[in-house]
Order: C-alpha cells, then structure tokens, then sequence
C-alpha cells in the first residue's frame, strides 16, 4: 500500500516539473517576440523619418506617390525572409531538442513563430524599399533642383521645355540625355511600383490571418497557464493529503504490527488448548461412531415407515384431489347462487315487512273477534228479552181466552206466534242492512264533497300512517297510539292520564296494507295525467315506515307507491289511446345530500360506464317561470306497452336504490342520509281535438328527523353534518309552511334546495298530499307527537285551486 502511494507521488512530480519547464519556455519565447517587435517599431520610425519625393517635380508628375527598386526590393526581402525563417527554424530545434517535448501544442506554438518571423520579413523588406526610394528622391532632387518651376500640365510639354532649356544652356547634351534616362527609370519605377502593390494586398490579408491565430493561440496559452496553475494547486493540496494519509499509514501500520505481536501471544495459547479439545473431540467421535451405527438401525425401520406414510400419502393426495374437485363445484355454485342471496336478502326484507304487517292484521283480527263476540253475545241477549216479551204478551192474550178456546185451539196459535216472531226478525234485519247501506252511501258521499271542498281550498291532505313493530323494536308490543274505528284520528297516550288526540284527512291502522293505502291516493295519482302538479312527500322520524311507503320492496303486494303509480298511469294512457290519447312519459330521480343535488339515474345515462363524471345540478327558472334541473337525467318509460315499462321503471328504481346514500345508525340499519325525490313528467296529445295536457308527479321521500343523543350521529363527524343538513332542511320546510298558513307576502323557498324545488307543488300550482309516518314503539313517543303537531299546522294551510295545464293547438 505504501510502495503504491509513493509511486504516484513521483509519478505526480515529474508531470508538474514538465509542466513548469514548458510553461517557462513559452515566457521565454514571448520576451523574444516583444523585443522583435519593439525592434521593428524602431523600423517603422526610421523609415517615417525618410524624406519624402513629395516636393520633387519628377514625382509630382508620375501618378504614384512612392519609387521602388524592384531588384532591390525582391533580393533583400527575399534574403531577410530565408534568414529569419532558418534562424528561427534553427532556434526551434534546439530548443525542441533541449526540452524534449513532443506535445502537439509545443509544435503549434514553433510553427507560430515562424510565421511571426515571416511576417517581421515583409516588414523589413517593405523598410529597405523605402530606403531606396529616398535615395533615389536626394539624387533626383540635387541634380535637377531647376525643374520644380515646371508646369505639370503634360509629360511631353515637360520634355521640351527641357531640351529648350539645355539648347539655350550652351547645347549641354549630357544633361538632356540624363533627364530622359531619369524619365525613363521614373516611369519603370512607378510601374514596379504598382506591381508591389498588387502583391501587397494578399500579403497583408495573411499577416491579419496570422495576427488573429496567434491572438487565439495565445489566449488558449494563457487559459492553460491558469489551468496549470491550478493544477499544480492542486496537486500541492493532493501531496499534503498524500503526505497526510502515509502518516496515518505509518501509524496503521505499528498499529498492526502491535496487533500481529498480541495476536502471535495468543496463537501459542490457542494451540495448547486446541489440543486439548483435539483430545475431547476424538472422545466425542467415538461416542459418535457409536451412536452413527445405531442410527443406522433406526433408519432401516424409519425407513420402513417412511414407505408406509408415503403410500398413505399418495391415498391422502387423491383424497385431496377430490376434495378440490368438490371445493371448485361448490365454488360455482357459490358464483351461481350470488343472485340469489341478493334475491333471499330482498324476500327477507320483503318477508320482514310481510310479517310485521300480519302481525298487526292478525292483531287487529283478535281484536274484532273479540268486539264481534262481544256484540253477539249482546244481540243474542236482546232476541232472548224479545223473545220472552213476545213470550209473556201471547200468555197474556192467552190469559184473557177462555180456557176452552185454549185446549182447541193451543197448536193453531203456537204456530202463528212463531211466524209472527219470524217475520218481526227478519224485518229488523232488513231495516238494519237498510240502514248499514245508507250509512255507506253517506259516508262516500261526506268523502266526495269534502274532496271537493279540499280542492276548492286548496289544502293540503294529510294522512297518517303507523308502522307495525318489527323484530328490532323489542318485546313489547303496548303501542301508545290508538287507532280510531273512523279512519280519521287517533289518540297518543303516554302515561295514564297524558292523552292526545289529533285529527286528519285519513289514519291508516299498523295492518293497512300497501294495496289499501294506495287506494287511498289514487285519485290523486290520477290528477297527473290530467294536467296537473302533484306533489306526494312522506315525513317522519327515521325507521317510521317513509321509503317502505314511497318505494317498498320486491314485486308483489309490498309494492310502494311509486311503482303502483306509475302502473296505474301506464293502465289509464293505455285505456285512454282508444279516445285518441297519446301520452310520453320520462322518469327522473335525484337526492338531496347535504344541499346538493345529485343525479341518482347518471349510471343509465347515454354516456359509457368509465366516462361517466357526475354533473353539478342547479335549479333553474325557466321562461314561463316554472322550476326545473339543469342537466338531469330523463329516462323514457314505454306507455305503449305496459309491461316493457313496467320493465324500465323497475331498472330506474334498482339504479337509484344502488346510488343513494345509505348509513347504518343506532335507531336504523338502512337509515336515508338524503332528500330523494323521483319526478314523473307526462305529456298527452288528443289526436282528434288537438288537447295537450302536462303535468308532473313528484315522489319525495324525505331523510327522517332525528336527535343525535338517539341516533349516535354526534360521535361521527360525516354522520352529525349529513344530520344537521337533513334537519335544516326540514326546518326550512316547516317555515314554508307557516308562512303560508299565516299568508305572509314572502314564503322562504330559496332558504332550502328541497323547498326550491317543490316551490311550484308549494305555491298554489298543484297539488300536495303528505304522508305522515309514525314509529309504534313507546320510546319514539315524543318524537310522534312532534310529527303530527307539524302535521296540523300543514293540514291547515290552504294553497288554492290547483291550475289544469291543458294547451288547445286546434
């Protein structure tokens, strides 16, 4: 580990040390650059200081402005380039030879050096070309210093006056010729010149290429430089760590080697007692041997066992096998009969119901029995005293014969006596049947005119109907209401003295079955088919009887209101197509859970089972100012053919008992947490008149009104808000209909959703009919009381006439 971390180390040093030697190489190469360069600056002043051919005739004539000698020029800048290019070639390789560095950077940065070279070799031979220039300018100047008065207008006008000139001079020939040869070489020059010229423009475009190279080039090296810098710091702080970790090295290593010093005292212990229990475990290989070969004899019978158990295995594993063929078989028929504990769940129910009510029947058959038995036993009293009367008036008109017309005619009278008594009889009965049969035919007739009277009033019905006791209430079956024998009140009594009495349009007794309550508001049902808004709503404490009233259960006799109305309004638009009726029916059902309208039918709506997205509902007004919900599903009830409707309600009704919300409490198993309310729209068309009537059937079955100390809800938070929101929205009810047994100018419907939306059932429009349900048990007592106290405040309330929606297209 040691010989591993110093390899590195060196390893580390000789690449910092390569690193230092190059960086010190290109400093040394950038001093040389700078002292070239200050050496060509001198250049440049130098020639800038050279005089000028400007004020000379001779160049004030020519169209350029500089003289060059091109031998002159070619030659020197030709041999300066060839010795700065090999002098710095030279240079180069030694010092790439001394250095010994084969990087690629260390050859760039060569290769820019020449081309810095190269470039100093145009600048100097563009210096030896001004030179010659200005030797050429003094000669110019020192020889013909009278040509400067001259005239530039043309060249040839020049030449003449020079030779006039010299002609005059006493024919001085010399000179003449020697100003041509000057012309001559002018004019070679500035041809010279303009080739320079020429060739400078590409030069000049590679030396800006250069400069731009070498500007990256050297701003990469000064990026290198910190890198390296960096680097080398880096390389410091390793070396220190490096440093730091051989010292904790070295102090592992005594440590081991202190360890290896404790570890060789013990090895030498270890080995005696080893020893030691090499002894111990041969001992103990001897016993095992022993106890090796009595195994032996165990396994030979084990193993006789072993084959026994396993053909009792292989008889248990068919076994098996069976049984999981039975298990799959019962399994299946587990699957199949799935439908029918859901089935046997709805007779139970069904049964529950059935039950209760026989119960009560049977009680109230007892207690008929009992006053028919009673009755009899007074009837047959009173023919007894009648009897004897009749009895001692015939001993009396027999006192007064003779004795003689007795002995004869003693059998003639017997006889008519009897017929006389038998003919009274029976004229006693005739009377009675008589009088039984009026007091029917009144008690229809007080029906139908205070049916009338009710609806030239406008008051809204009220009955009232007791449930029978179910196996949930207890032992006890002492109810505390009495049912009277008219059908029309009842009394609560609580204690021996505490009794109540109340007074309505109908009381159903606990043995009124489904059929005869409905009989009762068939009527009324039938008022929607001609046009009119009806409104049938149940209230009670909950567990009184309202959904089995509104709903029921199965298909038979506990059949509720709802599907018999709907029956019976498919039977009447069935009879009235003979008449040219044709009627359409759409069926919608909604709750009202904690102020919020919810759509119970969303699952037999158009849209698929997966994109189904329950819609917010709002109430709405609509031209006409009637009430409606926005976005509520209709489904279409088939009035052609009862059955198939039948059919459809029965699948609106099973979807909307799955959607609406249900809780268990401590006074119901199945307690209604909302405000359900099912809306049958009609329409009916008169093909031959043109008639068309509308009406609407709403069914609500309100949450039931319950306290919190009897319900449990006040130790579940969900269960003490949906409670507080269902008597809310009762009390808001009850608000309504004080103000309207007051008349007070504003009626509060908007304070509740429920009261929004019967507003219309409510305000005059059509007409209403309210069950009142009530709990037989003792303890629901109170309870009772208040209901039916909140029911004779809306018996009082008197809406109107209802108004007929009938339209006239012909």
């Amino acid at each position: 580990m040691g010989a591993t971390q110093r390899f590195r180390l060196a390893k580390e040093q000789r690449r910092l040390q390569q690193q230092q030697e190059l960086m010190q190489f290109r400093q040394s190469e950038m001093v040389n650059d700078e002292n070239i360069s200050q050496g060509n600056g001198y250049l440049s002043q130098s020639s800038s200081r050279a005089p000028s051919l400007s004020a000379s005739p001779i160049m004030a004539a020519s169209p350029n402005t500089e003289l060059i000698d091109p031998l002159f020029s070619q030659e020197s800048a030709h041999s300066v380039s060839l010795s700065m290019d090999d002098g710095d070639y030279g240079g180069s390789r030694h010092r790439r030879g001394k250095s010994k560095c084969k990087t690629p950077n260390r050859r760039m940065s060569i290769s820019g050096g020449a081309k810095k070279m190269r470039r100093r070799s145009v600048a100097v031979s563009n210096l030896s070309i001004d030179r010659g220039l200005s030797q050429e300018r003094n000669a110019l100047n020192t020889s013909n210093l009278s040509f400067a008065a001259v005239p530039s207008n043309s060249q040839q006008s020049l030449d003449e006056t020079i030779l006039d000139d010299s002609v005059n001079n006493n024919g001085s020939i010399g000179l003449k010729s020697r100003v041509i040869e000057m012309q001559q070489r002018i004019q070679r020059l500035e041809r010279e010149k303009m080739e320079l010229s020429m060739s400078k423009a590409p030069l000049e475009s590679r030396l800006r290429q250069a400069e731009e190279a070498w500007s990256k080039e050297q701003h990469r090296f000064i990026q290198e430089i910190e890198s390296m810098k960096s680097a080398a710091k880096d390389a410091d702080e390793r070396f220190l760590s490096l440093e730091m970790e051989r010292d904790s090295l070295k102090e592992e290593t005594s440590r081991l080697m202190l360890a290896a010093r404790k570890a060789s005292s013990t090895l030498h212990s270890d080995y005696a007692s080893n020893d030691r229990e090499l002894a111990e475990l041969k001992e103990k290989y001897r016993h095992a041997t022993e106890e090796i070969h009595c195994l032996k004899i165990d396994k030979i019978s084990l193993e006789s066992d072993l084959k026994a158990t396993n053909m009792e295995l292989d008889s248990l594993f068919r076994t098996h096998e069976d049984l999981q063929d039975e298990f799959k078989e019962v399994a299946s028929a587990q699957s199949q009969s799935s439908d029918a504990v859901i089935q046997l769940e709805a007779l139970t129910t069904e049964h529950i119901a059935t039950s209760a009510q026989l119960n009560a029947v049977c009680a109230d058959l007892a207690e008929t029995k009992s006053n028919n038995q009673a009755a009899m036993v007074e009837i047959e009293e009173e023919r007894k005293r009648e009897v004897d009367q009749l009895k001692f008036e015939i001993s009396v008109l027999r006192a007064r014969r003779g004795n003689w017309e007795e002995d004869e005619d003693g059998d003639v009278a017997d006889v008519e006596d009897e017929a006389v008594l038998r003919a009274r009889i029976e004229e006693r009965d005739n009377r009675i049947s008589e009088l039984e049969e009026q007091l029917f035919k009144s008690e229809q007739l007080r029906r139908v005119m205070h049916n009338r009277i009710q609806e030239l009033r406008g008051n809204i019905r009220v009955f009232v109907r007791t449930r029978p006791f179910l196996p949930g209430d207890g032992n006890s079956t002492d109810s505390p209401i009495i049912v009277a024998p008219d059908g029309e009140s009842l009394d609560i009594v609580r204690g021996d003295r505490d009794k109540q009495s109340f007074g309505f349009d109908k009381v159903f007794a606990p043995s009124a079955g489904q059929e005869s309550v409905f009989t009762e508001v068939s009527d009324f049902v039938q008022s929607a088919l001609d046009g009119y808004n009806v409104c049938l709503f149940s209230y009670g404490q909950t567990g009184s009887g309202k959904t089995h009233t509104m709903q029921g259960s199965g298909n038979g006799a506990m059949r509720g209101i709802i599907p018999r109305a709907v029956e019976q309004i498919l039977t009447q638009a069935d009879i009235l197509r003979s008449q040219k009726w044709q009627f359409t029916m759409a069926a919608s059902f909604l709750e009202i859970y904690n102020e919020n309208l919810r759509d119970l039918l969303i699952s037999l709506s158009n849209q698929s089972a997966t994109k189904t997205k329950a819609k917010k509902l709002s109430i709405k007004r609509d031209i006409h100012g009637k009430s409606y919900v926005d976005g509520l599903t209709k489904i279409k009830i088939d009035t052609k053919d009862p059955v198939v409707g039948m059919e459809q309600l029965e699948n609106v009704m099973v979807a909307a008992t799955r959607s609406r919300s249900v809780a268990s409490t401590k006074m119901n198993s199945q307690s209604s947490r909302s405000h359900s309310v099912f809306i049958l729209h009609l329409q009916g068309v008169n093909e031959e008149n043109g008639t068309v009537v509308e009406g609407s059937l709403n069914l609500c079955d309100l949450a039931g009104s319950e306290r919190l100390d009897r319900s449990g809800a006040a130790n579940d938070a969900k269960r003490l808000r949906e409670t507080q929101a269902i008597n809310k929205s009762l009390s808001c009810l009850g608000d309504v209909f004080t103000s309207l047994a007051n008349g007070a100018s504003h009626i509060p419907f908007r304070n509740s959703k429920l009261t929004y939306l019967l507003q219309d059932c409510l305000s005059g429009d059509g007409k209403a009919l309210m069950f009142v349900n009530l709990s037989p048990t003792v303890s629901s007592s109170h309870e009772s009381i208040c209901s039916l106290r909140f029911a004779q405040r809306v018996n009082q309330v008197e809406l109107g006439k209802a108004t007929k929606h009938v339209q006239y297209l012909k």
